[in-house]
């Protein structure tokens, strides 16, 4: 009796070993693939290395179970796991590198020690209001390195606070040019050219964040104000429903003041007979009224 259950036991992991001794394979010839490779190793080449080996190996085993194990989505599914995770055992050095960070390499300390100095200073100047020798700062730190970009940003920031709409906008665009991602940047650009009475600009640079940033409350809050300010209460409802919905789910502070913008244009829509469309476009943004 227990001969027969040791027989069973193996015939029954024999397909498991087999598996293995498979993926196995797949992961030595993708290591060799990717050995090839003299440059960095991109997600592209990662995948297609390992994409063709399991292809050819697979295809030309003479073993049909195993061609019938990737005859379905899962069971490719699986095979691709199983050989990724050969991979990394085989050849960690040999997997592709992680993407940098944008944000902390242009949201980051000036590398050069004059522009970093005067920075600190500005910053200091910034903290107690003076906004003017911030300025005078900055331009100094600018000087020794032009394309740092939080000095740009502060300095725009400074010259809104002076109510110098145009130089914020220029410092803001200076900014934007080296990182066009630049949340601060776009959203603060969006606020001057709200300031200005630029509402169809300031959407642009709004609409810019929700497109690179889409969790980003700040952009959809920023784009309805001003689309409700030109009397699209449709397009003001559809982003400051998702700035709530971010707002809410992040227990923000903010969400007052989505609420008092809502409201806002509830009643406007309420007077001009449009109740139901308000609804219905909340009820699209699973939002429910109350």
């Amino acid at each position: 009796m227990k001969k027969r259950i040791l027989i069973f036991i193996a015939f029954a992991s024999f397909p498991t070993i087999y598996a293995q001794a498979v993926e196995e394979k797949i992961a030595v010839k993708t290591c060799d693939c990717l050995q090839k490779n003299s440059g960095i190793i991109t997600e592209d080449i990662f995948r297609d290395c390992l994409t063709s080996t399991m292809s050819e190996t697979i295809l030309t085993d003479k073993d049909t179970k195993v061609r019938e194990s990737i005859n379905t989505v899962d069971g490719i599914k699986s095979m691709i796991q199983k050989v990724s995770d050969a991979v990394i055992k085989k050849c960690p050095k040999l997997l592709p590198q992680e993407p940098e960070d944008k944000t902390t390499i242009f949201y980051a300390d000036s590398k050069n020690e004059k522009a970093q100095n005067s920075y600190i200073i500005a910053k200091d100047f910034m903290k107690a209001n003076n906004y003017k020798m911030a300025i005078e700062a900055l331009q100094l730190s600018l000087k020794e390195d032009p394309n740092f970009v939080l000095a740009l940003d502060d300095i725009a920031v400074c010259y809104r606070q002076l109510n110098d709409y145009d130089n914020a906008i220029t410092y803001y665009k200076k900014s934007l040019a080296i990182f066009p991602e630049g949340d601060l940047a776009l959203m603060n650009i969006g606020v001057a050219y709200t300031l200005k009475s630029d509402f169809k600009t300031a959407i642009e640079y709004y609409e810019k964040l929700i497109k690179f940033q889409p969790n980003n409350a700040e952009g959809y809050f920023g784009a309805g104000k001003n689309y409700f300010v030109l009397n699209d209460d449709e397009k003001a409802l559809d982003n400051i429903f998702m700035a709530h919905v971010i707002y809410t789910n992040e227990k923000s502070e903010y969400v007052k003041d989505s609420e008092q913008l809502l409201g806002a244009i509830y009643q406007k829509m309420k007077s001009e007979n449009k109740e139901d469309l308000f609804k219905k476009i909340a009820e699209k943004n699973n939002v429910k009224i109350e």
